[in-house]
């Protein structure tokens, strides 16, 4: 931990990035059980639906590094709370669309979720980036923290999103908006703690570094798979429950509660474990229980129906979840020194920002990757059972590869527990 900073102080500063990742995945997840209305009201087909959540993730494909500059170059601190005001004009937008006040309210319907996406992309960059640097040798432990609050706001954004749909559709994103805005006065307060300019910042960096050095593209690779099948499960459980098993948009969001909150749980212990005893063990772990869970979901989707089959893919999903973050969590770590080998001191946002990018692509390509295959096959667990074969895939990649993703990582750590010697002598 810094030693020139107050303890009062780190503090406040992690308060207020842990409520700037809930209401940033409070919304992320708030429109999920709305899928189904809006695929009604705007007549839409399961790739139109499902498109909709992967907007979220291309301005974080598009514009990862250039958000991680803007970091590196303001500050984590100002560029999270300018975010956290673009985040609650989205609200406004899908205010505007649902309500049809507009024009092609599709069309302002899909540029809110860009925006928002674009917010929450920031977001995470920045607040990652920070607390690389807050926390260098408890950052697994920390960012486990911080993707365990995203979680609690994915666990009760679709919760919230379905309920005060049904009571109010429209009116459920003032709401969104309201808590969004109430970070803002804690950010503000924050901001030169959180971070801000770095002095040796790097103006740009081209992506072939990150294809030509080996540890950085396996990370990249993994961390895309582990959204592409989180992505791909956000978008087509809910149409697969509404669609085969008839629930309502607030028993969708109950069992997306349960997933979510089996992530965020996941995500505190892993992170923790990481810290202690390395990253590579826990991958593996969660590769081999996320492969096993996403085959599961294929054959309990063909074979039971009724109460079963909920019950059923209740326990999968929530297995899945849990698993998931063991094979993400660890990888966390190994951003930050990974790039740092290649861009050198000061740039912990673009690192992050390139990385997000890879997050992002997985973001993308799960929904797209589902929604046709549905409208190929007519099978919801054709199309998310099939999600097995990258999971088999990144499992094979993670075993072949645990050596260096270890070494790398460990070589770090130790870096940064000698600085910290360093500075308190």
């Amino acid at each position: 931990m810094n030693t020139g900073l107050h303890e009062r102080q780190l503090n406040r500063a992690f308060l207020a990035l842990l409520a700037a990742f809930f209401v940033n995945f409070l919304g992320y997840a708030f429109i999920v059980p709305i899928l189904p209305s809006w695929q009604t009201q705007f007549d839409l087909n399961a790739t139109q639906a499902t498109m909709l959540v992967s907007l979220w993730a291309v301005p974080l494909l598009l514009l990862g590094p250039f958000t991680g500059r803007i970091t590196d170059r303001f500050g984590a601190g100002p560029t999270v709370l300018v975010s956290l005001v673009l985040l609650a004009a989205s609200s406004g937008l899908y205010i505007l669309a649902t309500n049809e006040w507009v024009n092609r309210p599709f069309l302002l319907l899909a540029g809110a979720r860009m925006l928002h996406g674009a917010s929450g992309a920031t977001i995470m960059t920045a607040g990652l980036a920070s607390a690389s640097i807050l926390w260098p040798v408890r950052f697994g432990e920390q960012a486990g923290k911080l993707l365990g609050m995203a979680a609690i706001g994915g666990l009760l954004g679709p919760v919230l999103g379905g309920v005060l749909f049904s009571w109010g559709e429209a009116s459920a994103f003032v709401v969104l908006g309201g808590l969004t805005l109430m970070v803002c006065p804690l950010m503000a307060i924050s901001t030169s703690v959180v971070g801000g300019p770095n002095e040796h910042t790097t103006a740009s960096v081209s992506l072939r570094v990150f294809f030509d050095d080996r540890i950085l593209f396996r990370v990249g690779v993994l961390l895309a798979i582990t959204t592409l099948a989180t992505g791909a499960l956000e978008a087509g459980v809910p149409l697969f429950l509404d669609d085969a098993l008839g629930l309502s948009a607030a028993q969708i969001g109950g069992v997306l509660l349960v997933m979510v909150l089996m992530q965020g749980l996941g995500s505190v212990i892993w992170g923790r474990w990481v810290d202690r005893n390395g990253p590579t063990r826990y991958m593996l772990i969660g590769w081999l229980f996320v492969s096993l869970a996403l085959l599961g979901v294929g054959l309990v989707g063909q074979v039971l129906t009724g109460t079963a089959a909920v019950l059923a893919m209740i326990v999968l999903l929530g297995t899945f979840q849990f698993f998931i973050a063991a094979a993400q969590l660890p990888m966390l770590p190994m951003i930050d020194p990974a790039p740092r080998r290649a861009l050198g001191e000061g740039n912990p946002g673009l690192a992050f920002g390139v990385f997000g990018a890879a997050w992002a692509a997985g973001t993308i390509l799960g929904p797209l990757l589902v929604g046709p295959m549905f409208d190929a096959f007519s099978s919801w667990a054709l199309a998310l059972g099939c999600l097995c074969v990258p999971a088999l895939g990144a499992l094979a990649m993670t075993y072949g590869n645990q050596d260096v993703l270890h070494e790398c990582y460990a070589e770090e750590i130790q870096k940064r527990i000698e600085q910290l010697d360093a500075l308190d002598e």
